[in-house]
């Protein structure tokens, strides 16, 4: 059988291709270093929201003598549905995690680098907040606000801090996890961002391009698959490598990398020539279709066929089973085909939309659903402050302005930032803070390290004493979300207005929030005017509470969540100009990109010196580069590997679970191979995560190798020359090769 064939559930389990899944749901209550001795009292149960990853599932926390023993899904938390996943119930370790940064940090070797010793001195909070807002109000009024980089979370505080100073240079992960499919939903849909909820248990026909709900371990997605598939739902993945939602789905078809585009093309055109589409959602909902029609005519499956190596006749028939078998969906989230992968991701993200709008299931059950979120207020809702300075407005060191349909989400690039610094383009950069972001996030993270050499000062606010904390001046210790208070908003599943209470055990070290160092520092910089009287977390959850009409103790009452189910309306207006689905995109057209998905090549192609596809993924219980300091996690896998075919693996003489050389235009690793049939020949899949040098962190230090290293950065000339209006970092546009270690 050849590996370009589309192989059927059936066909894989006679393959024996099949693995087994490993359950950790032992040892969670077992730690190897006991925190500080707290003061005996009563066992009690707190409600809290897991942080681990962005699904963020409710949970009941068993506290005895004030440590966390056991979690257990909220059962109330339409997103938790009393179930959590193998990594939040490993969170429960972060707590106690021995090299937790426990105090504020100073510097004193002015030296910085891979393997420099910063020679820490233990400092008080006061002394570490003079320093810090001493400096920032330094460069701010010598250099300019634009002179200071944040990088951190688009959240509320750390938004508030980054406009107060006055600064543009808000960044964070967007452009490596999701843009691309941020700006299609933005311009063709709901005119903000995209939407996380899809109702996956309802559907009769699940269509996965790249995407791996169940193996990234999204406690819900999981479950509802596994629901639909009880209820007969087919599920069909697309996906060069044998996934874990792959290897539950009713056929895997290994398509060639990048090439995903075509195939969905192809799709398109056959459910609009054999009137398969829904008419009436069509002619109700959106705009555009006559000349969605008109452009997608040349694209035949026979096309797509030569391009994606999938048989025409197997694009043709997944076309028609998806269009005849509703509620049908194209499952969709960040890192799959549509997300930030390829030069061409921003239009195969366009296609899954238009699947969906053909077949009526945009704000539908069985399709994606746009969140019902509840409302909470501004800040500026709450108290009277002065209007953010101007500069926020400013050229950025990213280039952010200079993709508009982006822009206006204000959450920056990954891929532009390190030569940005370098080329000191638009202007120098003098400072930058980072909160909960690590350098190992981020494409060739060795050339971040040396544009960040060139500042004078770095302040990292953090849990563990990562990569970035090796670079820092003054090292502020953060607390882990067990140990704050607040609501969150149900948003993963978000089938009806819901939030979730977030209650805090008391911070095992001298750590503080975010917020309750960003007004502090505002004041001490004389910039009181924009922390007003009452402006503090205690404020903002009081504000929240009214807003909502309830209290803590309701909220307590009612099993920690706010929000009654609510019989589901599906929408009737949208987002957009027209106030329909865009299938024809004016904003799109309007900023000067494609209004309909064409066919564009990936930017990388094979070549003599570099001729395998990369591909990367994650293990569902590792939580990007943040996990692998965790004993019992890394006691399972103590490193990273890269799959290989067998084919591959003979043809070059590399000898399963032996070591290889991954070598990239800009880097090269060496990893643990692993031979699997569950992979095309001409790919080589390397999981994220590992990697790390940081001396401080015990036990995830030289473990494995970093992927990140494997992968370009961009400047801003080069990432508008890709032409994506969301700014795609491009994390699987390489190719690579392969040799023995």
């Amino acid at each position: 059988m050849s590996i370009k064939e589309p192989i059927s559930r059936r066909t894989f389990l006679k393959l024996g291709l099949a693995g087994s899944s490993a359950l950790l749901g032992g040892g969670i209550s077992a730690f190897k270093t006991a925190p500080p001795a707290l003061a005996a009292e009563e066992d009690k149960i707190l409600y809290g929201v897991c942080d681990v990853c962005s699904m963020g599932c409710a949970f009941l926390a068993h506290v005895r003598a004030g440590r966390v023993g056991q979690l257990r899904g909220n059962p109330k938390d339409q997103v938790a549905e009393g179930k959590l996943c193998v990594r939040g119930l490993s969170g429960i370790r972060l707590i106690y995690d021995p090299d937790r940064l426990k105090f504020p940090l100073k510097r004193t070797n002015p030296k910085k680098g891979i393997g420099e010793d910063p020679k820490w001195v233990k400092i008080s909070w006061e002394e570490a907040l003079n320093t810090v807002a001493s400096k920032l109000k330094e460069i701010r009024e010598k250099d300019g606000p634009q002179a200071i980089v944040l990088v951190a979370r688009p959240q509320t505080w750390q938004k508030h801090f980054a406009m107060s100073i006055g600064t543009p240079n808000h960044i964070s992960h967007n452009n490596t996890c999701y843009s691309s499919h941020e700006v299609v939903w933005r311009a063709m849909v709901t005119g903000k961002g995209r939407s996380w909820t899809a109702d996956y248990e309802h559907a009769k026909y699940i269509l996965a391009f790249g995407w791996d709900g169940a193996g990234k371990s999204k406690n819900h997605w999981g479950r509802a698959l596994n629901t639909a598939k009880a209820n007969g739902a087919k599920l069909i993945v697309f996906d060069p490598r044998l996934s874990i939602t792959a290897a539950k789905a009713d056929e895997w078809i290994p398509i060639k990398p990048g090439t995903d585009l075509a195939v969905l093309l192809a799709m398109i055109r056959t459910i609009i020539n054999e009137e398969l589409y829904d008419k009436d959602f069509i002619a109700n909902y959106t705009t555009g279709f006559e000349q969605l029609k008109k452009a997608v005519q040349e694209y035949t499956p026979e096309w797509a066929a030569s391009i994606s190596e999938v048989p025409a006749e197997t694009i043709s028939r997944i076309a028609r089973e998806f269009a005849q078998n509703r509620p049908a969906v194209v499952a969709s989230h960040k890192r799959d085909a549509g997300g930030p992968n390829y030069a061409n991701s921003w239009r195969t993200a366009q296609c899954f939309i238009i699947m969906d709008a053909l077949v009526g299931s945009i704000d539908r059950p069985g399709g994606h659903i746009l969140d019902r979120k509840p409302k909470f207020p501004d800040l500026r809702d709450i108290w009277k402050f002065p209007e953010y300075p101007e500069s926020c407005k400013g050229p950025r060191i990213d280039g952010l302005e200079k993709f508009p349909v982006l822009y206006p989400t204000n959450k920056g690039s990954f891929s532009t930032l390190a030569e940005g610094i370098l080329a000191k383009n638009p202007y120098p950069v003098k400072a930058a803070i980072f909160s909960k972001h690590n350098v190992l996030a981020f494409p060739n993270p060795n050339r971040l390290v040396e544009a960040l050499k060139t500042l004078d000062f770095i302040v990292v606010h953090d849990i563990l004493p990562t990569e970035i904390v090796q670079l820092a001046d003054i090292v502020l210790p953060d607390n882990t979300f067990y140990e704050n208070t607040g609501l969150v908003a149900r948003e993963y599943h978000a089938m009806y207005p819901q939030v979730a209470l977030r209650e805090a055990i008391p911070p095992l070290y001298d750590t503080k929030s975010f917020g309750s160092i960003a007004l502090p520092l505002l004041k001490k910089m004389g910039l009181d005017q924009y922390v007003p009287e009452g402006m503090d977390g205690k404020g903002l959850l009081k504000a929240q509470l009214e807003a909502l009409g309830t209290t803590l103790e309701e909220i307590r009452g009612s099993g920690g969540v706010w929000g009654k189910p609510k019989e589901f309306q599906p929408k009737t207006e949208f987002g957009t100009p027209s106030k329909k689905i865009e299938l024809y995109s004016t904003v799109l057209e309007k900023n000067g990109y494609d209004p309909l998905p064409i066919w564009k090549k990936p930017r990388a192609e094979k070549n003599a010196k570099y001729p395998y596809h990369l591909l990367i993924w994650r293990k569902p219980w590792e939580r990007m580069s943040q996990s692998q300091n965790d004993p019992i996690l890394a006691e399972f896998c103590p490193e990273n590997c890269v799959s290989i075919h067998p084919e591959t693996g003979r043809k070059h003489g590399i000898k399963d679970l032996g070591y290889a050389w991954i070598e990239s235009p800009v880097g090269k690793i060496k990893v643990k191979v692993h031979y699997t049939e569950g992979i095309r020949p001409d790919c080589v899949a390397v999981d994220h995560g590992f990697g790390h040098w940081s001396p401080g962190l015990t036990v995830a230090k030289g473990m494995g190798a970093n992927d990140g290293d494997l992968i370009p950065n961009m400047t801003i000339a080069e990432q508008l020359k890709v032409g994506c209006p969301g700014m795609s970092a491009l994390m699987e546009d390489i190719m690579v090769r392969i040799a023995p270690a």
